[in-house]
């Protein structure tokens, strides 16, 4: 098994989504994570990359995805707002209590979420996070892990996307299983809601004994 290299992650995410949108939307460039990044930190705004640009180093199995997801922290989102309509003025602004998501209208798509931390796991994100470089955070293992356990379990989640999330799981447990605390696993489960922390310590359980999944 390869190292976990999240920045070498981040570039194949980005190019493959590229080629992607490209072939699909040739009149209108993807949004590049890596300039989304770059805006954020000049604008000094804290924030963890999250998706499958933040997530799938650990997964070593990269892919093509639709939108960049940022968590940013609750008083720099404003000025996070600010330098995105400064940086993209053709996307359009779509905000709701728990994210505030940028559409492009030339073929009306998602292609930025700024998440709002208003649930406790978010709110913990900040606390569990590595550092790529210098240049932006992202979960570390035992939040990452959580953060796919609350996207599969979430009743607003649409259940084919629940699938991959699954998917995402399973294979960060099998890349990554020496390495994983379990009694942080469980903890944070705990913050998703009472009793998650036994849940998805069975769900880990249940991914090493080849067990599949019932979400």
């Amino acid at each position: 098994m390869p190292p976990v290299d999240h920045a070498k992650s981040l570039r194949l995410v980005s190019s493959l989504s590229g080629v992607a949108h490209k072939m699909k939307h040739d009149d209108a460039p993807a949004i590049d994570p890596l300039e989304v990044i770059r805006v954020l930190n000049e604008a000094e705004v804290v924030f963890v990359l999250m998706g499958a640009h933040g997530i799938l180093g650990w997964v070593r199995d990269e892919r093509a995805t639709i939108d960049v997801d940022v968590l940013v922290r609750k008083s720099h989102h404003k000025k996070a707002m600010a330098a995105i309509e400064e940086a993209f003025p053709h996307l359009e602004r779509r905000d709701s209590e728990v994210v505030t998501r940028y559409v492009d209208p030339r073929h009306d798509r998602i292609v930025l979420d700024l998440m709002k931390p208003m649930h406790d796991v978010h709110l913990a994100v900040f606390k569990r996070t590595v550092d790529v470089g210098t240049t932006h955070r992202v979960p570390d293992l035992e939040m990452a892990l959580t953060c796919k356990f609350a996207a599969m379990v979430s009743p607003y989640r649409q259940r084919p996307k629940k699938f991959i999330d699954a998917h995402d799981f399973m294979a960060i447990v099998e890349c990554n299983q020496s390495d994983i605390d379990r009694d942080k696993l469980r903890d944070l489960g705990e913050l998703v809601y009472p009793g998650g922390g036994d849940e998805i310590i069975q769900l880990l359980e249940d991914t090493l004994a080849g067990r599949t999944l019932q979400l």
